[in-house]
């Protein structure tokens, strides 16, 4: 026999309940958390939506709807934020143990409660989308008004001083190369949206199926007798989720094998020092990594030629132009390699300074203008608000990991090799997608990404970043060649197929060919088009529909 309260229970959540919404948000952290299951994004938010369409029903009388949004946002931030915990004891920023706890603290918390609060909106807008009679207007409205909105809300998060776009549904597919190649289309935002248009579907079908108010069936009269048969609806959705599915990935799987003739291709070898940020930023740090990049580059050329060698973000921790013996030794290294070295470093120009790439040839010459990081990382790159966070936290004003507060480039900085053209990335430059599509315009036939991701040691957080740098080869159909500290080091395709990647925690060199393409990507030219239209499909939502005369 089952207990009363256990079967009590058990009734209460066969109908969507808070429950769900909680469930919903870490089953699709699960899925960006661990690439292996990014599958699981394609019916992850089904819960949530269901107990979405229960409770924005207008005959329903639900409310708390803010909440339950809040709700899920939490539930899915939270785990996606765990990483922060893998940057503690946060030596290098010279804060004591319970400093750095409270900080840490307040990131996860803090962060998870500001991404949340666009998801608390999202409900109301499609209440108000329900009142407006999208649901009795059209099937298909619903479903397209909540990816829309998804669409939106993921469009929020990249926005403020604080945004960055890390919980995007297209970042789980990453490993899932032919349903990402659609990104190449309308961006990785337009992937978001086919994954969240098929839950919504699924859930629309689940919820009329079996928990909508309102009747499913629909009357047959044969003869005398009445009969019913189940409302076309609710297979059509059914029908929309599988096709919409398959013909993204039957996309995916052409396009794949559809491939442009580049104009050049070349070997490329990347080298990965793995120093830690103690060791790099210490008293002789930048002679510990110069010694350590020059010697594990000078042994890869003694083995095999590269024609373009990618060291890492910061790992000539100095304003590099203004220690001339530092670039000299780099000078002679890339002309007795023969080859273009792309060097992390920082650089200043009289009045400020960057987080910089320098280019070094194989005429021992060095590029004129290094690129400048254009996505700054807040409170390791600069301080946002400072005023008001010396006030409201004193630990927070003295956290800058870099000591000194850095300023954004603003412009590609394309470098010019005999190769072709390559733009430079640096790190949080690639979780948008602005840098890496302005470099493309402006010339760029091959991205080198430079990365220090040895903050967040072995967290999901460096796939993560890794994930976000194959959506931008599949955007603009570009290889990506990316050089981490730490690893994940990459050499990725311009299809977003990793060739090969390095191992995290290790000093090693990984080689491997990269292409140089000229040709452009349909987003590369229409851009971030995309959260316009669904912005302009909402809109266009809210505008009363005029009944006809009966």
């Amino acid at each position: 026999m089952i207990p009363n309260r256990i079967r009590h229970f058990l009734e209460k959540i066969k109908r969507p309940c808070i429950l769900w919404v909680i469930f919903s948000g870490v089953l699709t952290a699960v899925a960006i958390i661990y690439p292996r299951f990014g599958w699981l994004a394609w019916i992850s938010l089904i819960p949530y939506f269901v107990t979405l369409y229960q409770n924005t029903d207008p005959e329903s009388g639900k409310r708390h709807l803010s909440g339950t949004g809040f709700l899920f946002g939490l539930s899915f931030y939270l785990p996606l934020f765990s990483f922060f915990c893998a940057l503690y004891p946060m030596e290098a920023a010279g804060l004591s143990s319970l400093e750095a706890l409270a900080v840490i603290l307040l990131a996860f918390f803090g962060l998870s409660v500001l991404y949340s609060l666009p998801h608390a909106l999202l409900p109301c807008a499609l209440r108000l989308l329900q009142k407006r009679g999208i649901r009795r207007r059209q099937i298909f409205l619903a479903p397209l008004a909540i990816a829309a909105l998804w669409v939106l809300v993921e469009w929020a998060d990249s926005q403020t001083f604080l945004g960055m776009p890390w919980g995007r549904l297209a970042v789980s597919q990453y490993r899932l190369t032919p349903l990402i190649q659609s990104a190449s289309l309308l961006g990785s935002c337009f992937v978001s949206f086919l994954i969240a248009l098929c839950n919504a579907l699924l859930a629309q079908y689940l919820w009329q199926r079996f928990w909508s108010e309102k009747a499913n069936d629909l009357p047959v009269t044969t003869g005398k007798v009445k009969t019913v048969r189940a409302a076309p609806g609710n297979k059509v959705c059914l029908l929309c989720a599988v096709i919409l599915f398959l013909g993204n990935l039957l996309y995916g799987l052409i396009s794949i094998n559809i491939e442009p003739e580049p104009t050049e291709t070349i070997s490329v070898a990347i080298v990965q020092g793995n120093l830690s940020s103690s060791e790099k930023w210490g008293d002789g740090g930048e002679l510990l990594s110069l010694e350590q990049y020059l010697n594990m580059t000078e042994e890869l050329s003694a083995e095999e030629d590269a024609d373009l060698i990618i060291w890492t973000e910061s790992c000539i921790p100095v304003v590099l132009n203004g220690y001339p013996e530092i670039s000299q030794q780099i000078a002679d290294t890339a002309a007795d390699c023969g080859s273009v070295i792309l060097v992390g470093s920082y650089y200043y120009d009289g009045s400020d300074r960057y987080n910089a790439v320098y280019a070094f040839y194989p005429d021992g010459t060095v590029s004129e203008q290094p690129y400048c990081k254009r996505k700054l990382v807040a409170f390791g790159e600069y301080m946002p608000r400072s005023a008001f966070l010396e006030f409201l936290v004193p630990a927070l004003a003295e956290l800058n990991l870099m000591q000194s507060a850095f300023t954004p480039g603003t412009d590609s900085a394309v470098f010019s090799t005999d190769f072709g053209s390559i733009g430079g990335l640096v790190c949080f430059d690639a979780v948008f997608e602005g840098p890496a599509l302005s470099s493309v315009r402006d010339g760029a036939e091959l991205l080198a990404l430079l990365s220090n991701d040895a903050w967040y040691d072995s967290s999901y957080a460096v796939s993560n970043l890794l994930g976000h740098s194959v959506l931008r080869a599949v955007e603009n159909g570009r290889c990506v060649v990316r050089g981490a500290n730490t690893g994940i080091s990459a050499i990725i395709d311009a299809k977003g197929r990793i060739q090969t990647e390095s191992n995290l925690r290790t000093a090693e060199v990984i080689r491997g060919e990269v292409s140089f393409y000229s040709h452009r990507t349909l987003y590369s030219y229409v851009g971030n088009l995309w959260e316009l239209v669904c912005l302009l499909y909402v809109i266009a939502l809210l505008v009363p529909v005029r009944k006809k005369n009966a």
